[in-house]
């Protein structure tokens, strides 16, 4: 490390001084102590930073984690039993993409290495997106932070930041559920809605139709024909700043929830990204919040003649 480097020679400087200028034996035996200590504490640290360098290290970082939460690597060492190490320096590239904020880490640790050592990374999980880490090389440094190991350390860590969803009303998408029409059958059936079929193993018993199963001595069960909904999609307002579209994400939290749990098809698209994601009860939504922060092409959901939902960062401007 240059600076401790630097630091060593200006006391060392500052020792020859005093034994030129105030000759005593005080001055002297200072001065080979000074001489000598950089040759002792590598003496001392070489046995941890070989052991150090031979066992290794892992990176590791949660996969997902809220807006709420402070977000971290997590330093572990390949041993099964704890060890010293003197000092460790590890160069992090982090960034964020969506918010547009980058940071370089230089993360230090001396001490036992038996337990995990948390990495903190503050400034990059204020706002939504996908902290991206990179690191290279991690060295491995006597007590006095002059003579190093070091040791290839290649990792790349991704930790998807979301939001915490916002509160939306369940009647908000009402008429966003009509049925404007169903998917016919195949091989015809008793009703537009529904189709007469054998019970099954598994077959609710409130879909039996009684009347038709006292008739053919078998129970017949009543199996709904698949609705064709109206087509709409909701459309993210996205901008350049990193705050508003943490509220847009917030509030994005929440529609998906209230169209996941009434079960209401619709498509995902952004200001930022081309394409549409296709929104359902069974979609991943981290799989979606990824495709979000990426800006990558969201896929190719039919938006034809959708009627869109807007969000955006200010309260008065959420259009229909």
């Amino acid at each position: 490390m240059i600076k401790n480097i630097l630091i060593y020679i200006a006391v060392l400087a500052i020792s020859f001084s005093f034994a030129v200028f105030y000759y005593a034996w005080f001055s002297n035996f200072l001065l080979i102590v000074v001489v000598c200590l950089p040759v002792l504490s590598l003496i001392c640290s070489l046995p941890f930073m070989i052991y150090s360098a031979v066992k290794g290290f892992s990176l590791y970082a949660p996969k997902v984690m809220n807006t709420d939460s402070l977000p971290y690597l997590k330093l572990v060492a390949k041993s099964k039993y704890g060890f010293f190490c003197p000092l460790l320096k590890i160069r992090l590239y982090t960034n964020n993409h969506f918010s547009g904020k980058s940071k370089k880490i230089n993360f230090k640790y001396s001490g036992l290495a038996g337990k995990p050592v948390n990495i903190e990374l503050a400034q990059l999980g204020k706002n939504c997106g996908l902290i991206e880490c990179k690191t290279k090389w991690l060295k491995v440094y006597d007590m006095l932070g002059i003579f190093f190991i070091p040791i290839k350390f290649r990792y790349n860590t991704e930790t998807l930041i979301v939001p915490k969803a916002e509160f939306i009303k369940d009647d908000i998408f009402s008429d966003k559920q009509a049925i404007i029409g169903y998917k016919k059958k195949s091989g015809g059936g008793f009703s537009d809605d529904y189709e007469i079929r054998e019970y099954r193993n598994g077959d609710s018993m409130k879909n039996v139709h009684w009347k038709l199963s006292a008739k053919n001595d078998n129970l017949m069960v009543k199996e709904p024909s698949l609705p064709i909904y109206k087509n709409f999609k909701i459309m993210l307002i996205l901008t350049d700043n990193a705050e508003s579209n943490n509220i847009v994400m917030a509030k994005f939290a929440g529609v998906c929830m209230n169209v996941q749990k009434n079960e209401i098809p619709c498509a995902i698209s952004t200001t930022k990204a081309v394409g549409a994601y296709p929104l359902s009860s069974q979609t991943n939504i981290y799989s979606l919040y990824r495709a979000i922060y990426t800006q990558s092409n969201l896929g190719n959901a039919d938006v034809q003649d959708a009627e869109p939902y807007s969000i955006f960062a200010e309260p008065e401007e959420v259009a229909k």
